[in-house]
């Protein structure tokens, strides 16, 4: 898992959706590397694993986006 931060110097880590659906508003700042493509990075969003007893801090969700790593 990684976190990914602007520019700007904020400090504040970049987040995404963690749903397609428009009507959910809950979001991520941990993603995983899922492809390298040339200068492109495709991430898969992760969100809080909420199952009790598992060992794993997060769990895939279907929500994607991809960077251009030349502008990183």
């Amino acid at each position: 898992p990684i976190m990914l931060y602007t520019c700007s110097g904020n400090s504040i880590p970049w987040s995404m959706p963690i749903s397609k659906d428009p009507t959910e508003t809950i979001t991520s700042s941990i993603f995983r590397v899922e492809k390298l493509d040339g200068c492109c990075a495709t991430f898969r969003v992760l969100a809080p694993n909420t199952e009790e007893g598992s060992t794993f801090p997060y769990e895939a969700t279907n929500s994607f986006f991809t960077i251009n790593l030349g502008c990183v």
